[in-house]
């Protein structure tokens, strides 16, 4: 059964001038760089989007409706101002990207009907991470969705702080 934990970024965030670094598909983290934050800036079409607390408990309940409507299950999510993580897994041949790209459609309509704003509030992609054990799991789980500063929730369970 695939199992991947998503990542969707709020848009403009995370920007290459961060002080933690950024991050670059296929290379990893990388140092912060202020020329590369200024590029990214001078190209944006909209401003940034956060999800405050009220958009964070959306995107929440968003995904829970969405992963119960589209058949997959959701073991975990955090949110944080400027992301938010999903833990899923489903029992069929569907390949991730797909599970992924609905979910963010889904999230995006949701967001654009209620916030009342039609706009872009993810950057183009998504990372995404194929769980390996259940070691990776449980630390998934346990440690990393529980150490974001946002709303969570966890199957079994009710939203936290």
């Amino acid at each position: 059964m695939p199992c991947y934990l998503f990542t969707f970024h709020a848009y403009g965030t995370w920007m290459p001038d961060r002080k933690a670094g950024f991050v670059r598909r296929k290379r990893g983290i990388l140092p912060s760089n202020e020329e590369l934050a200024t590029l990214y800036r001078e190209r944006a079409c909209e401003t940034n989007a956060a999800f405050d607390d009220a958009i964070q408990r959306l995107l929440i309940e968003e995904t829970r409706i969405t992963c119960d409507k589209q058949r997959y299950r959701v073991h975990g999510i955090a949110t944080d101002p400027t992301h938010l993580h999903v833990l899923v897994s489903w029992r069929d041949e569907r390949p991730w990207m797909k599970i992924r790209t609905g979910l963010k459609s889904s999230l995006t309509r949701r967001l654009n009907r209620d916030a009342r704003q039609r706009r872009d509030w993810f950057v183009d992609s998504a990372s995404r991470r194929q769980v390996k054990d259940d070691e990776h799991f449980e630390h998934l789980m346990n440690v990393y969705l529980s150490s974001h500063r946002g709303w969570k929730w966890r199957e079994g369970g009710e939203s936290y702080l």
